[in-house]
C-alpha cells in the first residue's frame, strides 16, 4: 500500500513536471514570437549588396557601416548606429516633396551623421588626414553617392514613396528624392550650416547649395537658373555645379528661389502624368510674385 502511494505520488509529479514544463516551453516560444514581431522593421527594408554598405542587427537598432572612395581618391569608412524605434518612427510618417524636404534639413540623425562624419577614417594614398571644409564636403557627396540607387517601384513596390533620412540610411538605398534629401539633411548641419535647397528637373531632383557657403575650392562652380545656388547631384557622380542637360523648372530652399513657368508649361503631359512631382512646388510659388 505505501509503496503504491508513493508511486502514486512519484507519477503526479512527474505528470506536474511536464506540465509545467510545458506551460515553460510554450512561454519561451510566445516570448520568441513577441520578440520577432516588435523586432522586425514595419516593413522590408532592402540593403545595398556591395561591400559599400553592411547592416548588422543589434537588441535595439541596426550597426551601419559605409564604405566609399570620394571623387578625389580618399577612401572613408564610417560605423553608425540607428535605433530600430527611431527608424520605425520614420516609415510610419507620410512625407510629400516639401515636407520631406524640411524634415531632412532638421533631422537629428542627418546632423549625428555629419557629427560621425567629422571622426570618420579619411586617408588619401593610406595616410590618414584631416578634414578641412572641402574634404568634408568630398566625403559628405561620396556617401550619397555610395547608396544604391533604386526607383520606389523597386524598392518599396510604389510608383512614389519619400524616404525619411534614417529610412534611406537603413535601407541602403533611394531614389533622386531620397538621396537628396539625405544629402540636404548633411549639408544643412552645424558642421556645414549651408543654405541648402532641392532642385526639380523633369522627372528628376537634386540638391542645391547657395554659391556663398562653398569652400573656396568651388568659387568658380556654374549656378543654376536664378543665379544664387550651385547644384550637386546625388545619383550620379559629377562635378559640384554640373548636372543633367534638362530644365530647371524649380529651386526651392526656404523659400521659392527660382521657377520657369515657361519649362513647365512646355512639359504638358509630363508634367500631367505625375503632378505630385511638381504640385507642392507650383503651390507655394503661386503665394508670391516671380
Amino acid at each position: 500500500m505505501k509503496r503504491r502511494k508513493f508511486l502514486n505520488k512519484t507519477l503526479d509529479r512527474v505528470a506536474l513536471g511536464a506540465v509545467a514544463s510545458s506551460v515553460v516551453e510554450l512561454s519561451d516560444l510566445w516570448s520568441v514570437a513577441l520578440s520577432l514581431s516588435t523586432s522586425e522593421p514595419t516593413r522590408p527594408t532592402p540593403i545595398d549588396t556591395r561591400d559599400s554598405v553592411t547592416r548588422e542587427r543589434t537588441a535595439d537598432g541596426y550597426a551601419m557601416t559605409y564604405e566609399w572612395t570620394d571623387r578625389s581618391g580618399r577612401e572613408w569608412r564610417l560605423e553608425f548606429p540607428i535605433e530600430r524605434s527611431a527608424y520605425r518612427e520614420a516609415a510610419d510618417e507620410a512625407h510629400g516633396y516639401l515636407s520631406g524636404f524640411e524634415a531632412a534639413k532638421t533631422s537629428a540623425h542627418a546632423e549625428q551623421l555629419t557629427g560621425a562624419l567629422l571622426n570618420a577614417t579619411a586617408t588619401d594614398k593610406c595616410t590618414r588626414r584631416s578634414l578641412p571644409e572641402s574634404v568634408l564636403l568630398d566625403g559628405a557627396i561620396g556617401l550619397v553617392h555610395s547608396l544604391r540607387y533604386a526607383t520606389d517601384a523597386e524598392s518599396m513596390g510604389a510608383p512614389d514613396y519619400i524616404r525619411t533620412v534614417e529610412e534611406t540610411l537603413v535601407d541602403g538605398c533611394g531614389d533622386c528624392e531620397d538621396l537628396t534629401y539625405l544629402l540636404v539633411g548633411m549639408l544643412s548641419q552645424p558642421a556645414f550650416s549651408y543654405r541648402t535647397a532641392m532642385v526639380i528637373l523633369p522627372g528628376h531632383m537634386l540638391a542645391g547649395v547657395h554659391r556663398d557657403d562653398l569652400p573656396a575650392a568651388y568659387a568658380d562652380a556654374p549656378t543654376l537658373p536664378g543665379g544664387t545656388h550651385v547644384a550637386i547631384e546625388c545619383t550620379t557622380p559629377r562635378p559640384i555645379g554640373e548636372f543633367k542637360d534638362e530644365p530647371v523648372l524649380a529651386v526651392y530652399g526656404d523659400g521659392v528661389k527660382y521657377i520657369d513657368q515657361s519649362a513647365i508649361a512646355d512639359m504638358g503631359e509630363d508634367l500631367l502624368q505625375d503632378p505630385t512631382q511638381f504640385q507642392t512646388i507650383a503651390d507655394a510659388s503661386a503665394k508670391r510674385p516671380h
